[in-house]
């Protein structure tokens, strides 16, 4: 018997992988999936030939020990709080939530109820960034950084331009970056500056653009672009990256060429590390996995979800008031 019923709620791109990672490994059943896409849920219910329903409270009544959230982020709390509460232990996709006294309640349940939370920050688990960190000490004390995350969307309808249910494209996507760049320098966020606007989607009601500016609590710095309008000529509908300056070299990440590449005065290094784009979700809910059954202390924990929450709510805030934002 596997160690753990697991049950997944949302079939987009990110739920669907969280469901074959559980469906593929040893650590966890499948018990089923969830979204209120009825089309959605069936297609792929009957694709991993796992019971499939419109309405996750199915759920409570078939014991699951993990459930894995990756809906809409404006859901996240009234999905993941019933769940915590009957100690069931949570992935939930990033942002934790889009509300911080909301993010601070799930966490305080899941300590109350001795139940894993994790924020799925998947970025952490992407080969090139992951293999970065690892062997940021290459290149001595980071000091400055440039990130990007770029995707191409395919039309300005949909909950990803709602602000009121994606945070808009500056929480959507900067966050990742956010994350990243707080793990990289292993240092909190001490102000940011944000502008934004809409240039090819004027009629959406989030911005398609926006770049931030970061400084750190160590005096490091980075910057942040993010948008929705990739060109289709683009070979993918993604474009993600970051460059990371430190003391003695480089390390450049890019999910569109080279995983990784990592440049210092004496040599360069460009490691073969080439994955399929869906494997790192599947190492996100693996690792998740791994650190339950081993009573393991987790990176991307309900705290880092709420403190980069915190600072892209910050950088939303910038955007519209065009003043920085302070931090503690």
């Amino acid at each position: 018997m596997k160690p753990f019923r697991a049950a997944v709620i949302g079939t987009g791109w990110a739920g669907k992988m969280h469901a074959h990672a559980y469906q593929d490994c040893q650590q966890a059943e499948l018990i089923g999936i969830s979204d209120v896409n009825e089309a959605s849920t069936r297609r792929v219910g009957e694709e991993l030939n796992t019971y499939y329903t419109t309405d996750h409270r199915e759920f409570f009544d078939m014991n699951p020990q993990i459930v894995s959230i990756a809906t809409p982020p404006f859901t996240h709390y009234e999905i993941a709080k019933p769940f915590l509460e009957q100690g069931v232990h949570a992935l939930i996709e990033k942002p934790i939530t889009l509300d911080l006294k909301q993010a601070d309640e799930l966490i305080a349940i899941a300590q109350q109820e001795g139940v894993g939370l994790m924020v799925g920050f998947s970025e952490r688990f992407h080969i090139g960034f992951r293999n970065a960190q690892r062997r940021l000490r290459k290149i001595g004390m980071p000091y400055m950084a440039h990130g990007w995350w770029m995707h191409r969307a395919p039309e300005s309808k949909g909950w990803i331009w709602d602000v009121e249910k994606s945070g808009g494209t500056i929480v959507d996507l900067g966050i990742f970056l956010i994350d990243l760049f707080r793990w990289f320098f292993n240092s909190e966020v001490r102000m940011v500056e944000c502008r934004a606007g809409n240039f090819k989607f004027k009629d959406a009601a989030s911005e398609d653009s926006a770049s931030m500016f970061l400084k750190f609590e160590t005096g490091a710095f980075a910057s942040i672009d993010v948008s929705r309008a990739l060109p289709k000529a683009f070979p993918s509908p993604l474009d993600v990256g970051m460059k990371i300056f430190g003391t003695d070299g480089m390390i450049r990440v890019d999910t569109s060429t080279l995983p990784l590449q990592i440049y210092t005065e004496k040599q360069s290094i460009i490691p073969d590390l080439l994955r399929t784009p869906s494997l790192w979700i599947a190492d996100e809910v693996h690792y998740f996995l791994n650190c339950l059954l081993n009573n393991k202390e987790y990176m991307c924990n309900g705290q880092d979800g709420r403190i980069a929450l915190e600072v892209v709510l910050g950088a939303r805030k910038s955007a519209e008031t065009h003043e920085k934002v302070v931090f503690g």
